[in-house]
């Protein structure tokens, strides 16, 4: 019989496989908890490493709700929130334009 540990893991959030007993009603009681407080509580950022770019962001964004944002507009909405702290450029190497860190501001 394989140890519960075995079936522990992070799975895309439309491809999360059948659950046991009341699970998926405590999934999806979730998930609309995050989707309605997520600007206001900003748990997203619980989702993300120290520093992200806002990519990142957006993405995970677009996964919780998901909906698409046009870049631009989602950028200007969390500028706006006045809560992140733009760091140095995040150099990967390639030849398009390297985009800035951010992290919460403290």
């Amino acid at each position: 019989m394989p140890e519960i540990y075995e079936s522990f893991a992070w799975y895309n959030i439309d491809e999360v496989p059948q659950l046991i007993m009341d699970h998926c009603n405590v999934y999806q009681a979730a998930l609309k908890c995050l989707q309605k407080d997520l600007d206001s509580k900003l748990s997203v950022f619980n989702l993300l490493p120290e520093k992200f770019t806002m990519k990142d962001i957006q993405d995970i964004y677009e996964t919780i709700l998901k909906k698409e944002f046009v870049r631009a507009n989602f950028q200007k909405k969390m500028l706006e929130l006045n809560i992140l702290e733009r760091l140095e450029k995040k150099f990967t190497g390639a030849k398009n334009k390297a985009p800035y860190l951010y992290k919460l501001k403290v």
